[in-house]
């Protein structure tokens, strides 16, 4: 399915799971959805299973959008609370739609109590009380985090509720046609092959210039950058977080985006962004190194380009119906000599130093690998019998999607959205950006030019 079918069938109503490998844009087809329906006066309610996740597109985990906190209550206890508390009822009853991405870590369990918790909330026996449901993610990278055998979200009896349409993008914008891509392709439909390993093995002990190593323990990461800081001998800048608004929301949110609250720098220092800004040239992931200071700031000359941004702060934002509660302010950068592979989830990497030595969960080679944008940038540190492992459970899972993904899209006019119309002047009519049109059709500049021209308002 491309980008512009499932776009299609999210604006057409109903629960979506937006599915598919990594790079195949379902952050971006978010974005779109999210736009177009701001712009209808529609309060939708941006979340994810974890804080990393949620920081990249400036909304909130889930959890802490449902007032779950992290106690030991029993569901009984804690749904009481949740019922008596005026302000979570009013937020839960003002929600249109609600989007939970990274799907793939949150645990059945937890999907059925916010499931319940909305029903009464909103006095409603409709799945999620009546709210829009929109699911993304893959089940083939993190899973839930559990001691005993996973709960997947898929399991819960929830999802059967939902009714899902099943929208699995196929179309691969980060490795195309790379021997990265047909290695990753390879572990999701489960025929990894000796010379997919042999490709891999390959890639070890290769020297490199220094870039960025994804390690699997968080204690291991905080030595490297620690110890790699202190062995330059430049004078060190620091830059505390500016945290305003409620006190417990916006330590929450500095909890959950991958900025530190102290960031310390010093020229020389190798960083990487952790937030996005297009217009000056930098997203999620994008490496560098610290080349001088001027006016306070730190500029960062980044590895690919070579070209030099001065860094200003950062402003994130928890919003609830559509006020601004909290906020905290820093630079998006941190260091960037290692990184946990799970902090690297959402990330798109030119180059990464990979150490799988030590893998303890499933998806945690897939996840790593995947970040890569192509097989060249692959420096392999060393794999263990669980580096490449993925859960069985999850093939036949997505044989399943893959194939209700198909049903959907007999032509590429699918749904009441598109029905009586163009695909492109839907897409027009929709109020998306042009660079979206161009990307889910596989338009050139000079075709899309040609074909806004055939649709003129006296066509």
């Amino acid at each position: 399915m491309t980008q512009a079918n499932a776009l299609g069938l999210m604006l057409g109503g109903g629960n979506v799971f937006l599915t598919g490998p990594p790079g195949s844009g379902k952050s971006y087809v978010i974005e779109q959805f999210v736009s177009i329906m701001k712009n209808r006066s529609k309060t939708v309610v941006l979340t994810a299973t974890t804080g990393i996740a949620a920081s990249l597109f400036s909304g909130v985990t889930i959890h802490s959008w449902m007032g779950l906190g992290v106690g030991d209550m029993s569901q009984k206890q804690l749904l009481g609370d949740i019922l008596n508390n005026h302000i979570l009822i009013q937020r839960f009853r003002s929600a249109d739609i609600l989007i939970i991405d990274e799907i793939s870590m949150l645990d059945g369990e937890s999907l059925d109590l916010i499931n319940l918790i909305l029903k009464k909330a909103r006095s409603s026996e409709l799945v999620f009380g009546g709210i829009q449901v929109i699911f993304a993610g893959d089940f083939f990278q993190l899973p839930p985090v559990s001691k005993e055998k996973i709960n997947y979200a898929f399991n819960s009896r929830s999802w059967s509720e939902l009714s899902f349409k099943i929208c699995y993008l196929t179309v691969q914008h980060r490795q195309i046609n790379d021997q990265l891509y047909q290695i990753l392709s390879a572990m999701r439909e489960g025929r990894l092959e000796r010379v997919h390993l042999q490709a891999l093995i390959a890639r070890q002990g290769l020297e490199h210039k220094d870039i960025t190593r994804l390690m699997t323990h968080n204690k291991e990461v905080d030595e490297i950058n620690s110890q790699r800081l202190s062995l330059i001998k430049n004078k060190e800048h620091c830059y505390p977080m500016v945290l305003s608004g409620r006190k417990l929301e916006a330590n929450r949110l500095a909890s959950m985006v991958l900025a530190p609250q102290f960031l310390k720098l010093k020229v020389g220092a190798a960083v990487m962004f952790v937030a996005n800004n297009f217009s000056q040239g930098f997203v999620n992931g994008t490496q560098g190194h610290v080349v001088a200071f001027r006016g306070g700031k730190p500029i960062v000359e980044l590895e690919k380009s070579k070209t030099k941004i001065k860094v200003q702060e950062y402003t994130w934002k928890y919003t609830l119906n559509r006020e601004v509660i909290a906020e905290i302010s820093q630079l998006p950068l941190r260091l960037a000599w290692a990184i946990t592979i799970h902090k690297s989830q959402g990330m798109s990497l030119d180059e990464a130093d990979i150490d799988l030595s030590r893998s303890f969960a499933y998806g945690m080679g897939y996840v790593a690998l995947s970040r890569l944008k192509s097989y060249q940038g692959l420096y392999l540190r060393g794999l263990n019998s669980r580096s490449l492992q993925l859960d069985k459970r999850i093939y036949e899972l997505d044989y399943k999607l893959r194939r209700a993904s198909e049903l959907l899209v007999p032509s590429r006019l699918v749904n009441n959205y598109f029905k009586g119309l163009g695909e492109l002047k839907a897409l027009i009519n929709s109020g998306v950006s042009q660079e979206f049109i161009k990307i889910s059709l596989g338009l050139s500049t000079k075709q899309l030019k040609t074909y806004l021209r055939m649709l003129k308002p006296n066509e």
